[in-house]
């Protein structure tokens, strides 16, 4: 299948293929290793020919040289090559070795994944590009347990499953329509790190919210998320450009008595890592503090927005929505010539961005000046708008269920079924 479904931006009728960019040019990759379950249950095609199952070896090394892939196990030479299930069965997999997991984000590292449905390589950038093709609902089953963790409860992961197909199908933001896939297997988009994590369990929570999306005046919910609100979901205006979202607005993510659902008195920092995803660390993520030294706000000027600064005189945040979160910073700095200077930071990514060596958690923080550079204050992770997945995590530990859960964070919203 060339292209991806999502441009049409017309809500499927029956379960569509998706494709879903496994390896990206920015990885700079050029030798892949990969172990096929049963060999002669796959098939490889180049642009040559068809290597039927039975010429088939497990374990294939695919590296690129002279502007050209290599398999040398069957002697291949070619520019594109697609490794086909020729039986429809959730036993076969191809697993690719040292996938990136959590690009550019401090708990980035490579993991060994495997997949179902079909894997196609083809060279960009001089690099090798991998996509995975495969069902919508296999692709699902692999999505919640990789946001999160498969010992997570059943109403969760109903939730972020019918969260997560929502978002795919709403295709709001195409940000690889160019790239010829729908969606990246990373935090850019939704984490998706194969078939290992899937339990009996959640597949059974992925199976019963079959073809189940959220719907707003009539249209399919783009459904954003977030790890951990702090306490209080964000405005979509104040995140994204464009028009405020009406299912997309502030809450307190608190119960009845007003107690918040993503705190540790409800949840102890102790236990979450039990339920947070596989590549995340146990970490601090409701309260946290931070220290950023003027030098790395000196670099980061210069690096990212082309600013020479001699001195930080201070840091100001100017706007800030309801849940804390900072989205419009001005930055005072001494330039080359000794003159005082402003610069406005203007979205809570690119203030994460220029705050960090790594990625902040959260724009929702307190601003301490210091000798050397400031101390944050902070609290959530992530952009804080929609759903919760600590809160929600919480909610379904209390005996909340999924419909009772989404209606929390998507208010107005409603559960239909498309196909």
């Amino acid at each position: 299948m060339d292209g991806n479904f999502m441009t049409s931006k017309i809500a499927p009728s029956k379960e569509p293929i998706i494709r879903v960019g496994i390896i990206l040019p920015a990885d700079n990759i050029k030798n892949i290793e990969l172990v096929l379950s049963e060999s002669d249950s796959f098939e490889i095609e180049t642009n040559e020919k068809i290597y039927p199952s039975c010429k088939n070896n497990s374990n294939i090394t695919i590296s690129l040289n002279d502007e050209k892939m290599r398999i040398n196990e069957l002697g291949v030479i070619t520019k594109k090559i697609v490794i086909n299930p020729t039986i429809d069965s959730s036993k076969n997999f191809s697993m690719i070795k040292e996938v990136v997991a959590g690009r550019g984000f401090h708990w980035e590292k490579v993991v060994d994944i495997k997949y179902w449905g079909s894997l196609e390589f083809v060279i960009i950038e001089n690099n090798i590009m991998v996509i995975n093709e495969l069902k919508l609902e296999d692709y699902l089953k692999c999505v919640a347990t990789s946001e999160m963790s498969q010992y997570c409860p059943k109403e969760f992961l109903i939730s972020q499953t019918i969260v997560a197909r929502s978002w795919l199908l709403a295709s709001s933001e195409q940000k690889h329509e160019s790239q010829g896939f729908d969606v990246c297997n990373d935090d850019c988009c939704q984490r998706y790190q194969g078939m290992d994590n899937c339990t009996i369990e959640s597949i059974e929570a992925a199976n019963q919210s079959h073809g189940k999306v959220l719907i707003f005046d009539n249209s399919i919910c783009d459904t954003r998320y977030s790890k951990s609100c702090g306490g209080k979901t964000e405005n979509y205006e104040n995140v994204w450009s464009g028009k405020p979202v009406p299912y997309l607005i502030s809450i307190n993510d608190c119960d009845e008595q007003g107690v918040n659902y993503c705190n540790p008195s409800q949840f102890p920092e102790k236990s979450i890592t039990r339920f947070i995803g596989s590549v995340d660390e146990d970490l601090e993520y409701y309260h946290w503090n931070h220290e950023v030294k003027n030098q790395s706000i000196i670099n980061h000027l210069k690096n990212y927005y082309d600013t020479y600064a001699k001195a930080i005189v201070n840091i100001i945040a100017l706007e800030i929505g309801k849940s804390g979160r900072i989205y419009n910073l001005d930055v005072i700095y001494i330039d080359q010539e000794n003159k005082e200077k402003s610069l406005i930071v203007e979205s809570e990514y690119k203030i994460r961005d220029l705050l960090s060596d790594s990625f902040l958690f959260s724009s929702a923080f307190t601003i301490e000046k210091k000798e050397q550079g400031f101390n944050l204050n902070g609290k959530g992770w992530g952009h804080g708008v929609g759903l919760c997945q600590i809160g929600a995590l919480s909610m379904a530990l209390s005996g909340k269920n999924s419909n009772q859960i989404l209606s929390h964070y998507y208010p107005g919203t409603e559960i239909i079924n498309i196909y």
